[in-house]
């Protein structure tokens, strides 16, 4: 589990590879005076999150500061599509790219999707060249947006962690769904019709289908774990965590 700022690479036993990341839960380490206005969104990082938008702000301050980033991450403005927006260059925007993952082969270049129960997944190459964050939800998933974060990558050996998401445990669908992903990704749920379906599986799935076969993943459900982690499933009105990697100078 990365909760704090962790070498990306030693979770797969690689050389150091100069590659950091970093998954946030509803509080800062150790737990933090309360910043957000509403008890459940302690250490929100969304501005869409029926927060105090300047209270946000300050909670990604203090993202800044607690964990020494190199720079301000890039945020997203995600939409459960299929895009992922190419950093090229270091520079600021009025706001931010509509796009559901991020790519890079910048340095010091922070890179970072918001999640309450969709998955954030982190991809790099083994020589930590290149590095991506995607938020990927079923919708993402049945639009194939693994497979398009891992062409960014042009046939480089890739390593992948799957961070907290809901689990196979919670996460029930209709029977709509089950047009959209293999049967034995589902489970039983209540009658007559509804259905359970293993999120984290699928995008295991996915990343091996696309040539990735180093996967690690965190095994957190959001639901499960809501004391630490934000559930949109569970809580309805709630907060986001961030989910960052980026490449550390050399």
């Amino acid at each position: 589990m990365i909760d704090q700022r962790t070498d990306f690479h030693a979770l797969f036993g690689l050389p150091s590879q100069g590659v950091s990341a970093l998954c946030t839960t509803r509080w800062l380490r150790p737990k933090m005076q309360r910043v957000s206005l509403q008890a459940n969104q302690d250490f929100n990082l969304a501005v869409h999150a029926s927060d105090d938008p300047q209270r946000v702000l300050i909670n990604r301050a203090l993202l800044l500061q607690q964990f020494d980033l190199p720079a301000e991450p890039l945020w997203l403005d995600q939409v459960h599509g299929t895009q992922i927006h190419r950093v090229v260059e270091s520079k600021s925007s009025s706001s931010p790219p509509v796009a559901d993952g991020a790519t890079t082969r910048l340095q010091n270049q922070v890179l970072a999707v918001l999640t309450a129960d969709c998955l954030p997944l982190i991809l790099a190459t083994k020589d930590g060249a290149q590095v991506a964050v995607v938020h990927v939800g079923w919708r993402g998933l049945a639009s194939g947006i693994i497979g398009v974060a891992v062409d960014c990558f042009n046939g480089a050996p890739l390593v992948a962690w799957i961070g907290p998401g809901i689990g196979p445990c919670h996460f029930e669908v209709g029977p709509e769904l089950k047009e959209k992903f293999p049967s034995d990704l589902f489970a039983a749920g209540r009658p007559p019709d509804r259905v359970l379906l293993d999120l984290p599986q699928a995008a295991q799935r996915d990343l091996a289908s696309a040539g990735v076969s180093e996967i690690k993943m965190s095994g957190v459900c959001t639901v499960c774990s809501v004391n630490d982690f934000y559930s949109y499933r569970q809580e309805g009105v709630t907060g986001r965590f961030a989910t960052l990697v980026w490449r550390e100078s050399r």
